[in-house]
């Protein structure tokens, strides 16, 4: 940067930045609920595009597969999400947080920071989020028959450690194979410690490509 304020740690890391916005938790909650599961932000997020939202699915006999994810609200209103359950395990419990490349008030005593277009992009009450692990390897794992096509496995040897939460972002999509669609999910297999990716269809697609997968914790 040329000019303004700039925070640089012991480890020479750029830890604030007033002409670059970091990634900052805006709201975080729980959720729970049978077949499907939402949350509801504490107050609305007021970003154009939808927030990035991590969660991290409660440690359960049963692997959690949340799928068909979508967000309520819209540009600058963002006010919650929601998010259907596998029907191979149709329960769904755990922590989530809500976070963006904008930060938003949410302290009366502390520092703020805008660029030169007059946007907030640091608040001293919104805790950074920091990236812990990223990945786009999934390795293939075959399928499963269920009653009406098959459940095709991929795995990330990746075990969530303590405070780390996975984001759902990348899941909301569909995948889809050259006869079918299929929906896209995801799910943290604990005991194995990998983190799972699946879809349903008559088809299978063995090569994902590239999906990418992110872990974050928040900084204390």
């Amino acid at each position: 940067m040329t000019y303004g304020f700039q925070s640089i740690n012991d480890n020479s890391v750029v830890q604030i930045d007033s002409e670059a916005p970091r990634l900052c938790m805006l709201t975080k909650g729980t959720y729970s609920g049978t077949g499907t599961a939402s949350g509801v932000f504490a107050r609305p997020i007021t970003s154009q595009d939808p927030p990035m939202v991590f969660i991290r699915p409660d440690q359960t006999a049963q692997i959690q597969v949340p799928y068909a994810v979508w967000f309520t609200g819209g540009p600058g209103n963002w006010t919650g999400f929601s998010m259907s359950a596998s029907v191979v395990y149709n329960v769904l419990s755990g922590l989530y947080f809500v976070a963006s490349w904008a930060s938003m008030g949410t302290s009366q005593f502390g520092m703020r920071l805008w660029d030169p277009a007059a946007t907030l992009i640091y608040d001293s009450g919104a805790p950074a989020v920091v990236v812990t692990y990223a990945s786009g390897s999934w390795t293939y794992l075959g399928s499963e028959q269920l009653s009406n096509a098959k459940r095709y496995k991929w795995g990330i040897n990746k075990m969530l450690g303590a405070g780390e939460y996975v984001s759902l972002n990348p899941f909301t999509m569909n995948c889809h194979t050259s006869g079918s669609g299929g929906g896209c999910s995801l799910g943290v297999d604990y005991a194995a410690g990998r983190i799972m990716m699946y879809s349903v269809s008559f088809e299978a697609w063995t090569d994902q490509g590239h999906r990418p997968f992110l872990c974050a914790k928040l900084l204390a």
